[in-house]
């Protein structure tokens, strides 16, 4: 069984200090001896060597953990997210923890708890409220980063897309691109958690980009649904079709769960999906090269977001308490078309 630094400086007859620092390759600076670094090493190399988590933490008052909590890793963007903190924590030594809400707020809160329980140095949040801040922030003190959704909340750092400008372009592509004459052109935007202001920019750049476009308004609909999930772009869809029985020339959904869940039900309800009908949505995904329709889709810079959130993350931990919000870019991916 691997040994601890006390178990090893018990057995050795040296101080637990002069073990971590010898296994830490810190013997030179601190005039440590040679032989008694070998002989450290030996040992620890012989019998394996255990960093006793429980005393660290109480001496150095830090775990070397944080933690996120995203809605669902079934939605490729929160799971991409998820997937690069962890790279990016994992390789500043420190453990991350992932959990899911389900954007229920009493999930979430429940989750906040169990990780102040875990004494996590930091929280990555993505808040399925506006309350849900200020009540974490009690068992926390500031060491929170909010990712996602802007709530207006100035105290803590946030970090965000710029969804509606990314919205304007989006809708501006596929029109450029709409072969069908204004009048003709029915488009259909599903929406889901229409409540979250991320999803609220969304349809906000939506109306905007539309505005005289030309296309009659009873041509125009926005269907929302509780969540950006499977079952909701499925049930969206299905709701949109029986409402008004005309096929949309132009689907945009406000993410890849919803998208995939709109392309289900129109396999169930007219067979296939027409590969005239022009498809687009927020978030990317490598599936969307294997569709023959023309394709749009607004690249979320996640790259950017796990940057930002981890350095506001730091600047938290070394108690300087001087929240900014990061807007980040999405970019623009056509597929199909000019």
């Amino acid at each position: 069984m691997a040994k601890t630094i006390e178990e090893i400086a018990s057995e050795l007859s040296v101080s637990t200090t002069t073990v971590s620092l010898a296994l830490s390759g810190k013997a030179r600076q601190y005039r440590i001896s040679m032989a008694t670094e070998e002989r450290i090493k030996a040992y620890a190399e012989e019998h394996g060597y255990q960093i006793n988590h429980t005393a660290r933490s109480l001496r150095l008052q830090r775990t070397d953990t944080m933690a996120l909590i995203v809605p669902r890793l079934s939605n490729h963007f929160f799971a991409s997210l998820a997937e690069k903190l962890e790279i990016r924590c994992r390789d500043a030594g420190i453990q991350l923890f992932v959990s899911c809400c389900y954007d229920n707020p009493d999930t979430q809160l429940q989750l906040i708890q169990n990780f102040r329980q875990r004494n996590i140095d930091g929280l990555f949040v993505v808040p399925s409220n506006p309350q849900i801040p200020e009540k974490a922030n009690r068992f926390f003190k500031h060491r929170m980063v909010l990712l996602d959704r802007d709530f207006g909340l100035r105290d803590f750092p946030v970090i965000i897309t710029d969804n509606k400008n990314a919205s304007i372009s989006l809708t501006e592509k596929i029109l450029a691109n709409n072969a069908k004459a204004a009048g003709e052109t029915e488009i259909l935007f599903l929406a889901g958690n229409p409540d979250m202001p991320s999803i609220k920019a969304r349809i906000s750049g939506f109306e905007t980009a539309l505005k005289g476009k030309k296309i009659p308004e009873k041509n125009i609909r926005i269907v929302t649904v509780p969540r950006n999930g499977f079952n909701e772009g499925t049930e969206g869809m299905q709701a949109a079709l029986a409402a008004k029985k005309a096929i949309p020339d132009i689907l945009l959904t406000s993410s890849i769960p919803v998208f995939e869940g709109a392309l289900h039900a129109l396999k169930q309800q007219i067979g296939e999906v027409p590969a005239t009908m022009m498809l687009a949505t927020f978030d990317d995904h490598t599936m969307l090269d294997f569709l023959p329709n023309p394709v749009c889709s607004a690249k979320q810079d996640s790259d950017h977001m796990i940057r930002a959130a981890y350095d506001e993350m730091e600047k938290l931990i070394k108690n300087i308490h001087a929240p900014q919000t990061h807007i980040a870019s999405l970019k623009i991916i056509a597929r199909n078309m000019v």
